[in-house]
């Protein structure tokens, strides 16, 4: 079994992503917060322990919050990872609570709803667009690509 790192890579670009609206999320500290979550060995627990130390507002921690249980969605997330995450998650929640699941009001059409999981998070903005920024991150090409790289 391979020993989470002792970098904090997660922890920095969990504050730099914390700071402005999510549509306006940089993209290489988006992409780096993805490989983290899929493909590294960090321990999101402590990463999200060290986060919440520089004691965040709420908005940051609650993008922060949607941000991770967002990429534990992609396919590419693997069980015990995103189990990780989803329990890391945890803290955040203690300190920040979710808002309850709100029903989608009748007679709106799907594409005129916001992101369920942000609104849950209780952040009034998605990733939107910017996710096209990780669809090439997630490919079953990409990661065959990338663990080839470290044999």
């Amino acid at each position: 079994m391979v020993e989470p790192t002792d970098r904090h890579v997660l922890s920095e670009t969990l504050n730099t992503l914390g700071q402005e609206p999510l549509d306006q999320a940089d993209d290489e500290a988006l992409v780096s917060l993805a490989h983290e979550v899929w493909y590294e060995h960090s321990s999101v627990d402590s990463e999200l322990r060290l986060f919440l130390a520089r004691d965040p507002d709420e908005v940051a921690a609650r993008r922060v919050g949607y941000l991770l249980e967002k990429l534990t969605r992609f396919p590419c997330a693997t069980d015990d990872r995103a189990f990780e995450t989803l329990n890391a998650l945890a803290l955040l929640s203690k300190r920040f609570p979710r808002q309850d699941e709100l029903d989608p009001p009748e007679g709106v059409r799907l594409r005129d709803l916001r992101d369920e999981l942000a609104v849950s998070w209780g952040v009034n903005e998605g990733l939107g667009p910017k996710i096209q920024t990780l669809l090439p991150y997630q490919t079953r090409h990409y990661a065959a690509s990338r663990n080839n790289a470290f044999k």
